[in-house]
């Protein structure tokens, strides 16, 4: 929605990139959120709440408050509410906290306790997929579901006949994406000469991708990244959570078939035997994959068919119209402008 005015407010990460917002519109605004951190720190929450309220009061004429991520929607509805613009707040989680796995059971419980909390702030809660508004619900917390979109440009469709297979993914290397299982079932074909495994991106736990087999790109750019996944026959992912991972709809959009874990955000994706399988645990997987690698001539198809599945359900114009028309449903005198 370049057209219209944007602000935003945003915290950065060590691995921010530099000059993104070259990557936005030249009438976004960008005001950094100097206090806001990752994790739960009652000092510095309590201090990017301040700070939060503070800029809101400067911009109280917006037409809709959009929050990104479970951090900013917590102290964003809080904000909201103090300053009474509770009815103009979207929140979309992107992979809500409580789903994450590498933290402990109390640790989630308080996450979902965050949660419901927030809820009472106001405010309308959009997943990014149906599985991840289905979880919202598992916990009695009010929540509808916008897919998350790309932008699709056409691609070839490759042919496997005769080739040797190439199994890759695309990500951060972190415990969310469960680099351990993909490492394992690496190995398992390690003796294998028709099949190899390629990890487009880097990470913190790119040590647990040890299997001879294996070859990490690296960090790349976008039109890297594409190029790397124009090598891969075979999509897999086996991360633990997501909330509709846009790593996927590349691969989608690539017409590639899919092997992914079952989570929230991948089952969204597969529909079994049309255009890939979902597993449940390591020893499903390697099934799936031989199944695979027996019958080339399915992978076509099903590649094929992620493609169909994509510009029926996932392309950016329906997710842009959709929050277009949320937006005002919230705010009817937008009148087509938003801020």
């Amino acid at each position: 929605m370049a057209e219209e005015q944007h602000i935003i407010i945003h915290a950065t990460r060590s691995n921010t990139p530099k000059n993104f917002f070259k990557d936005f519109s030249k009438q976004t605004k960008f005001i950094h959120w100097k206090n806001a951190t990752r994790e739960i720190s009652p000092k510095y929450d309590l201090l990017a709440l301040w700070e939060l309220i503070n800029i809101l009061k400067k911009y109280d004429n917006v037409d809709v408050i959009h929050l990104h991520s479970s951090k900013a929607g917590f102290l964003g509805r809080i904000a909201a509410r103090v300053l009474g613009l509770q009815n103009k707040v979207v929140y979309t989680p992107h992979g809500v906290s409580f789903l994450r796995q590498d933290v402990s059971q109390t640790k989630q419980n308080i996450f979902i306790w965050l949660e419901k909390i927030g809820s009472w702030f106001g405010g309308a809660t959009i997943a990014c997929s149906k599985s991840e508004m289905n979880e919202f619900h598992k916990y009695r917390l009010p929540a509808d579901y916008i897919n998350n979109g790309i932008t699709c440009k056409k691609s070839s469709i490759t042919h496997f006949e005769d080739k040797k297979l190439c199994v890759g993914t695309i990500g951060r290397i972190t415990s969310q994406k469960n680099p351990r299982l993909f490492n394992q079932i690496a190995k398992h074909f390690t003796n294998s000469p028709t099949i190899e495994f390629l990890w487009i991106g880097d990470g913190e736990l790119r040590h647990e991708l040890n299997a001879s087999n294996i070859h990490i790109s690296g960090w790349l750019t976008r039109e890297e990244v594409a190029k790397h996944l124009d090598h891969v026959d075979i999509y897999l992912s086996t991360s633990l959570w997501e909330g509709l991972p846009l790593s996927v709809l590349q691969a989608m959009c690539a017409a590639k078939p899919l092997i992914l874990s079952d989570c929230v955000g991948n089952r969204d994706l597969v529909i079994d035997d049309y255009n890939g399988k979902i597993f449940k645990e390591f020893n499903e997987a390697i099934k799936i994959l031989e199944q695979m690698i027996k019958l080339q001539y399915r992978l076509f198809d099903y590649g094929r068919n992620s493609k169909k599945l994509l510009e029926n359900k996932f392309l950016v114009k329906k997710m842009v119209n959709d929050y277009k028309n949320l937006y005002m449903s919230i705010n009817p005198h937008i009148n087509n402008k938003e801020q």
